[in-house]
């Protein structure tokens, strides 16, 4: 009870509004916690399950966050002409701050990528499993997009300064573009090479090919932009002569690059390096020798 006494004593006249930020922090709390316990006994993914709990979560505190500045309202106003004086030094300091409440504002509106999203900023790529109004969380991909179980993250002011790629920006389904180098002597084919990496290319992505098309074809007729055809394009990267890679370009679903990339790589050397071993001998045996006359 003295506690109490001592503690209304440091707010005088607004225990009121001491009392109802206290409940209404609780009260956020509780709902966070209630809706996590929902949706772990829905049915869902993984992905739309995480999805939905870091929505309901900022959409709860952003109601919290504004209710309780409106329960301060009039004192906060009464602060205002005090805090005119060092508002200034306040936003140099907080410069970084404030750029990443605003691009979580921007976040919020344009939605650039939602939780679930593969995304690269940067040096960093990921699959964004979090997002708060200061930092995006993401899961980190390592070499050739493949997950290291580690997360890293990034502090939202950065939306506003560096551009983004979002890599699952169509859906479903994925253009997906990598390079490969060619066995020794199988750049003197380029045409058998190209054949040769398409039959592998199709062969890899022959489960969904066809529903990747029309997901393509459909997702350019809603959209009103002319997107790339889900069927497999092979070209050349000549940049350097002396080494040339091939590029193939695939439609695959988000979480199937890597597979796909390893599966096409070995197939394809598998047919070039057979087809070149086999010349190999026909072109470094000489002339044969004449059979002497009995």
């Amino acid at each position: 009870m003295i506690e109490l006494e001592k503690l209304l004593a440091v707010l005088p006249g607004n225990w009121e509004r001491f009392i109802a930020t206290v409940i209404l922090l609780l009260a956020g709390v509780a709902l966070s916690q209630l809706w996590a316990r929902y949706l772990a006994r829905e049915e869902l993914s993984t992905e739309k399950r995480r999805q939905r709990l870091v929505w309901a979560r900022n959409v709860i505190w952003a109601f919290t966050f504004f209710t309780v500045v409106s329960v301060w309202a009039s004192t906060i106003a009464g602060f205002a002409l005090s805090l005119a004086a060092v508002a200034g030094a306040m936003l140099i300091v907080s410069k970084e701050l404030l750029m990443c409440v605003l691009g979580y504002a921007y976040l919020t509106l344009v939605r650039p990528f939602r939780i679930g999203d593969m995304i690269e900023l940067g040096a960093v790529s990921g699959r964004v499993i979090d997002v708060d109004m200061f930092a995006t969380t993401l899961a980190e991909f390592g070499h050739a997009g493949q997950l290291t179980g580690k997360t890293t993250g990034f502090p939202n002011g950065l939306l506003l300064t560096q551009p983004l790629k979002n890599n699952s920006a169509t859906g479903e389904y994925i253009i997906h573009l990598f390079r490969m180098p060619l066995p020794a002597g199988a750049e003197r084919d380029l045409e058998r090479a190209e054949r040769a990496a398409t039959a592998a290319a199709d062969h890899a992505t022959e489960a969904w090919r066809g529903k990747a098309e029309v997901h393509f074809r459909k997702l350019s007729d809603d959209s009103f932009i002319s997107l790339p055809s889900g069927r497999t394009k092979i070209l050349w990267d000549f940049s350097d002569p002396k080494h040339l890679l091939i590029v193939v370009r695939v439609a695959c679903p988000p979480m199937e690059r890597l597979n796909v990339e390893q599966a096409v790589f070995r197939e394809t050397w598998k047919r070039l390096s057979a087809v070149v071993e086999a010349e190999s001998p026909a072109e470094t045996a000489g002339p044969a020798e004449p059979v002497p006359s009995t």
